[in-house]
Formats: C-alpha cells, sequence, structure tokens
C-alpha cells in the first residue's frame, strides 16, 4: 500500500509540473484565483461540444467548451458567455450548428482558439426569435454557475450585432448582479442607458463598432458610452469604446480574433466583480421583500427591487441585506406597470411598495382576461425548510363591491384578494416546504368582475 501512495503522489506531482502556467502568461501573479492548465493534447474543436435543449437543464440549447485539464481538477474557472446575432437564431437541437458560423464559436471550431485561455466558453441559441431576452441570459448565467465549476466573481459576457443589443439589455436590467465585464460589438445600448442610466458604470465596457455600420448605426454604441462617460454618481469603472473607420456591420471579426490589436480577453481576465459574495441560505426568522414596480423609484435596501415586468432578482437580500441564495424570475412576464396605487396603507409597508404593482389582464373584457396570467418563479428554497409566502396589492378607486379579485395559485392552491383600495388585507401561502423552487400564478379571479390582475409587493419567510 505504501508503494502505491508514493506512487500516485510521483504521479501527481508530475501531472502539476506538466501544467502549463496560463496565469503569468496574462501577467498575474500565481496568487491570483485563475486557474493552471495542462499541457494541451488534441485541438480546440475536440473540446467544443453541442449540448441541445433537452439535453441539459438549461432552457436553451448552446456549444460548450472547456479548457484542457477541466475534467481532470477541482479548479473554478472563468466563464465567457458568447451571444450570437440575429443569423444564427435556431431551435437549439438540429440548427445548434448554425452558432459555429461567426464570432467565438467559429474560432473555437476552427482551432483558432487560444489554448492558453483560461474561460470555460458558453454558446447559448436563442430560439425566441427577435434578439436574446435580457431574462434568458440571466437564466444561462444562473445555469452556467449552478453546472459548472466556476469562479462566480469572474464571469463575463460578449454578444455581437443582435447578441450585442441583448447584452446591452441585460446589463440595463441586471447591471453588476452576476457579471465582472462586458464587451458589446456593433449593438445598440441606448434603450439600456435610458433604462438604467448611470447604473450601467457598475460594470466595466470596452464597446466597438465600425463608424460606416448600416445595420446597427455606430450611434448605438457612441451614445451610451458618451453618455457613461460623463456620469458621477457611479462614474465608470473601466468604460471606452473603439470606433473602427471605414467598417461595416462585421466589426466583430477583427475584434474576436484580435487581428485588429484589441486583446479583449487578457482585458476581461483583468476584471474581476468584488461584489459577488457567497451566498447563505435564508436563515429561520428571517425574510425577503420585494417591490414589484417602477413608478415611486427603488425601495431602499434590504428591499429588493424588480423593476422590470419580465426581469428577475439574482440572490435577494434578505431583511438584514444578506445576499442569499434565492432568486425571483419573472418567467411568464407581465403586461405592464400600475402607477395608481395606493400608496398610504395600514401594512407597515413602504409607501414605495404600495404606491404601483405589475398587472396582467386584457382589455376584451372579463373572459378574455382570464386567459392571461403571469408567472413569478422563486428559486434556491432549501427542500427542508418551511416558508410562508405573503402577498400585496392595492389599485385606487372603490369598485363599489364588484370585487376586483386578483387570484394567487401556489401548488394548485388559490386564494382571492380584492385589491380595490386595499391599503389593510394580503394573501398568505402557509407551510410551503420540500421543494427548491415555487412557481407563484398571478391571474383574474372568476370570482370578481375585474379585468386586470395585479400584484405589488411579496414577502418570503422562512418558518423553520
Amino acid at each position: 500500500m505504501k508503494t502505491i501512495v508514493t506512487l500516485s503522489i510521483l504521479l501527481l506531482s508530475f501531472k502539476l509540473l506538466a501544467c502549463d502556467d496560463t496565469i503569468s502568461q496574462y501577467g498575474f501573479e500565481l496568487s491570483d484565483d485563475l486557474p493552471r492548465l495542462c499541457e494541451s493534447t488534441g485541438s480546440p474543436s475536440d473540446r467544443h461540444t453541442p449540448k441541445p435543449i433537452g439535453t441539459t437543464n438549461s432552457g436553451q440549447g448552446y456549444y460548450e467548451y472547456l479548457p484542457q485539464g477541466y475534467e481532470n481538477d477541482d479548479q473554478d474557472y472563468p466563464l465567457l458567455v458568447f451571444i450570437h446575432g440575429l443569423g444564427e437564431n435556431g431551435n437549439g437541437d438540429s440548427q445548434l450548428n448554425d452558432l459555429l458560423a461567426t464570432g467565438i464559436p467559429q474560432l473555437i471550431d476552427n482551432n483558432q482558439w487560444d489554448e492558453q485561455r483560461p474561460f470555460v466558453v458558453l454558446s447559448p441559441q436563442n430560439s425566441q426569435g427577435g434578439c436574446t431576452r435580457s431574462s434568458d441570459i440571466h437564466a444561462f448565467i444562473n445555469f452556467a454557475k449552478e453546472n459548472y465549476r466556476i469562479n462566480q466573481r469572474r464571469v463575463y459576457l460578449t454578444g455581437l450585432s443582435c447578441g450585442a443589443i441583448g447584452s446591452w439589455n441585460y446589463l440595463g436590467s441586471y447591471t453588476n448582479s452576476q457579471i465582472a465585464a462586458i464587451v458589446p460589438i456593433a449593438g445598440d445600448g441606448n434603450s439600456a442607458f435610458n433604462s438604467a442610466g448611470c447604473e450601467l458604470n457598475r460594470v466595466p465596457i470596452w464597446a466597438f463598432h465600425g463608424d460606416n455600420d448600416g445595420t446597427v448605426g455606430v450611434g448605438g454604441t457612441t451614445g451610451p458610452i458618451n453618455n457613461l462617460l460623463a456620469c458621477t454618481n457611479p462614474a465608470p469603472l473601466d468604460t471606452s469604446m473603439v470606433i473602427y473607420p471605414g467598417v461595416g456591420h462585421f466589426s466583430w471579426q477583427m475584434t474576436y480574433d484580435l487581428s485588429a490589436g484589441h486583446d479583449i480577453y487578457s482585458w476581461f481576465l483583468g476584471k474581476v466583480n468584488l461584489e459577488i459574495v457567497d451566498p447563505s441560505p435564508l436563515e429561520v426568522g428571517r425574510s425577503i421583500q420585494v417591490d414589484l414596480g417602477v413608478s415611486s423609484g427603488s425601495t431602499p435596501e434590504p428591499w429588493n427591487n424588480l423593476t422590470s415586468t419580465s426581469g428577475g432578482i439574482n440572490l435577494a437580500l434578505d431583511d438584514q441585506s444578506t445576499k442569499t441564495t434565492i432568486s425571483f424570475s419573472i418567467i411568464d412576464a407581465f403586461n405592464s406597470t400600475n402607477q395608481d396605487g395606493i400608496g398610504t396603507n395600514d401594512l407597515g409597508l413602504p409607501e414605495t411598495v404600495t404606491a404601483d404593482s405589475f398587472w396582467v389582464g386584457s382589455f376584451d373584457g372579463h373572459k378574455a382576461g382570464l386567459l392571461e396570467s403571469a408567472t413569478v418563479t422563486v428559486s434556491g428554497l432549501d427542500p427542508q425548510a418551511t416558508y410562508d409566502l405573503e402577498l400585496f396589492a392595492s389599485r385606487s378607486g372603490d369598485d363599489s363591491g364588484r370585487f376586483r379579485l386578483t387570484r394567487y395559485t401556489v401548488n394548485g392552491n388559490s386564494l382571492d384578494l380584492e385589491v380595490s383600495d386595499n391599503t389593510t388585507n394580503t394573501i398568505v401561502f402557509e407551510n410551503l416546504t420540500g421543494q427548491e423552487t415555487i412557481d407563484l400564478h398571478v391571474n383574474l379571479s372568476p370570482d370578481g368582475t375585474g379585468r386586470f390582475a395585479y400584484l405589488g409587493g411579496l414577502i418570503l419567510q422562512r418558518v423553520n
């Protein structure tokens, strides 16, 4: 036995000595949190694997690239998420190879990828039409962090054309809650800036565009970047742009293959999101408070603010501002935001929580409205724990007893709330247990006469 143990130690030592030092190549100290890579065998394309939709628990099909040695060690790796353009949309299965037509997946598949780069590279395919949605990028990053050994402080995002537009919009919805830096190429970030303003500066941005781009005008980059450079609260962390003179829409090729001289990969590795901390399970007696709505501005911490009718909150803060494992995602969108809530209330909630709400419904009448619904998913729960979920909504104006009822459904159980001039009543689902995820469905009650259903705030509390 002693001989076997000694031999194992020698083999392990030999393996470590045979590993290349990627960190020193990029100018970082060995004490940094970048992994060591083993000497390459084979080609990059050998480790580039299609993952069709349905073969994993991701909602999207994607291509996976793993650095040499990933399968044989226990290190955490930087994650680089690539978002493709409109022309590479597909069904995530038989059309997944369309991802190989351009950008980083093309470089890897053509064995033009530098294997000294320590990234896990994941390239999801959008099957929803249009540009990849913010919520889909958010969900995919969560999937990646749960299913790969990822250094959560080193998550990077890049996209081209429509994928850059989706990446900008993601930044506008989630800023630095997941990523450490972003490189959008030939995209349009004006909508993101209009939505989030100077908050975009919480993430380093290096944007690229051709000044002769006839598909997505160069103002899609110069507009938001110039606005961000003028911000002081917060000021830019590291925000800049490269505008290629005389270049059209395909400015990504010279950027991704580094032929233009801008090493975006070394730049990525110089960025670490120090705001990312290891989340903690929600403790007994603690609660998470979420304000859904935008008209009254953000409610101060420890309230979490969900301001997009199709967005989410990653790793929500509890009532002592501790980051938890629990996230909230709107997987079936609300129609819009109602800005005519009561405000003043007897529930002890801040008026910013009760002055507005998200709504779902129909202008086509009550029966048509019953077909409309919205869904909020609560994930990251401890299946051994027990939770109470309390819901609040208000809509100013007395409905004269016509019962403007919103119906909330959890685990097949439904409860109704009269929202008209509501300042005192809530709905509580008690003793929820045995599950990691809760789906909260919001729609009209068939027992009322309302045409819209509302949700303004929720409180999740761990009971035991």
